[in-house]
């Protein structure tokens, strides 16, 4: 009798243990999320209620939804090779009225402007203030016979940006599609460096339908455009005509500017998850948020 009377006490007092040290280890969780209606507009007004967070395929609690800060660092990466010609005189309208409106929030993030035709060059490293980069963005001309470096800009950038411990960067790029890549890295580089740097990307994508560069260099660049830039949580605008780039432009600025931060709780572990996934339970919304966990 007192044998079996010791053993249920043992049974308790691990049970107790277990509990307790759950609730112990339960963590906050933070992850930045856009949201947008079919139109492309920031969708207004969501709950915890309205998103789901899964890490590794397992549900996690959501704990509160709040307007996020905005970027702490904006890069932005502009394409002046010869085959971003037609598009200069429209990148000098959009991309001022994109630093003067992203540049508008509180506290306002620090802004800087790379060119990658050619080779990547800062044009206006970051500063307090976004003057540098509104006036290399006015001068901005194409370079003639000068190819694509898009994917090395990326590597430049995100360790410029590494140097700095940005808090929440950003890097917003305008490609050309049409002219050649000569960048010599892969798409997993790439994404390794903006991991690295906490950075998402997002892209305003020229598209040329006549285009047949078939290299390996365009294959990576699409894979950058494409799976990377989804991964880091931003999103790939991808327009047809010159005229489009201030519009795709705004449409980011106001993404930007509207994110959720969504709280949510998990448990410690000791092998932490690899990916996480928000998804939103509103069909009419589409979610934008890093794959990438935090430890």
């Amino acid at each position: 009798m007192p044998t079996r009377f010791a053993l249920l006490l043992a049974v308790a007092a691990a049970s107790v243990v277990v509990v307790s040290a759950d609730q112990r280890a339960t963590r906050e969780r933070h992850i930045l999320v856009a949201a947008a209606l079919p139109s492309g507009a920031p969708a207004p007004g969501l709950t915890a209620a309205d998103f789901t967070v899964r890490e590794d395929g397992i549900n996690r609690e959501v704990i509160r939804v709040e307007p996020a800060p905005p970027p702490s660092h904006v890069l932005l990466l502009v394409d002046d090779s010869q085959a971003a010609d037609g598009a200069v005189p429209f990148l000098r309208t959009a991309l001022p009225n994109f630093i003067t409106r992203v540049g508008s929030t509180t506290p306002a993030p620090q802004f800087a402007l790379m060119t990658f035709g050619e080779r990547p060059t800062m044009r206006a490293p970051f500063n307090p203030t976004a003057k540098g980069a509104q006036q290399a963005a006015s001068r901005i001309f194409s370079i003639p016979a000068a190819g694509s470096y898009f994917l090395d800009a990326i590597l430049d950038g995100c360790k410029d940006l590494r140097k700095r411990t940005a808090a929440s960067p950003v890097i917003v790029a305008f490609v050309n599609e049409a002219g050649p890549e000569f960048s010599n890295v892969t798409h997993k580089q790439v994404s390794d460096a903006l991991q690295g740097a906490g950075t998402s990307l997002w892209v305003v994508v020229r598209q040329n339908s006549r285009s047949t560069d078939r290299s390996q260099e365009a294959y990576e660049r699409a894979a950058v455009l494409g799976d990377v830039t989804r991964d880091t949580g931003g999103i790939s605008r991808v327009i047809l005509s010159d005229q489009s780039i201030e519009g795709a432009f705004d449409g980011i600025a106001a993404l930007l500017t509207s994110r959720y931060l969504v709280a949510y709780s998990r448990p410690d572990q000791t092998i932490p998850p690899t990916s996480v996934e928000v998804t939103s339970k509103r069909p009419d919304v589409k979610l934008a948020s890093t794959r990438w966990t935090t430890r």
